[in-house]
């Protein structure tokens, strides 16, 4: 139960740094299990992703998972730390990962990179580091404030990569300096 009380000491110290909402902050400190915890995760991903609570959990995520009953119990909860999924929450924050998501997974790629995130289906993939590949085919979706796309059948990209190349019927909105058609 260790790692679990740390994790969430953790999550309450990056909710005061950041100034979290208080229904999301109130949330985590009833959560009493692994389960829990990353349920109120799943439901306030979006917001954690894009604040300075997502720049703390890089740091420590890694270690915690290294826990082989934390990692199974967050595996349990659907949410996957630098690794492969159909489902779920997939959080990639440490450099030289080739991960792939497909299914209905939502990826998160944060960190200084280098990865490779290869998504499928109706995989979603969120991406702010400049040094990742991402490839999507089928419907796959990202938004991206960086890094390198390849797009294929009827995939959707979002954003500001830094290179675009566009096969079938893929679609990019947003604003590059290199796009290959």
């Amino acid at each position: 139960m260790f790692e679990f009380e740390e994790l969430k000491e953790v999550c309450r110290q990056a909710c005061h740094e950041r100034n979290a909402c208080k229904p999301g902050f109130e949330a985590l400190m009833r959560a009493e299990t692994t389960a829990e915890l990353m349920h109120v995760w799943r439901q306030n991903w979006q917001d954690i992703y894009q604040s300075k609570f997502s720049d703390v959990m890089a740091e420590h995520i890694v270690r915690f998972h290294k826990s082989a009953r934390l990692a199974r119990e967050m595996r349990r909860s659907d949410v996957f730390v630098n690794e492969s999924s159909e489902r779920g929450l997939v959080i990639v924050c440490q450099p030289d990962w080739k991960i792939s998501v497909g299914g209905t997974a939502k990826c998160y790629v944060f960190g200084d990179g280098p990865a490779e995130i290869a998504a499928t289906d109706h995989a979603q993939v969120f991406c702010r580091s400049s040094r990742v590949r991402i490839t999507l085919r089928g419907y796959a979706t990202a938004v991206v404030g960086a890094g390198d796309c390849e797009l294929f059948d009827r995939s959707f990209l979002q954003g500001t990569p830094d290179s675009v190349e566009i096969h079938g019927a893929a679609r990019f909105e947003g604003d590059s300096a290199n796009v290959k058609m």
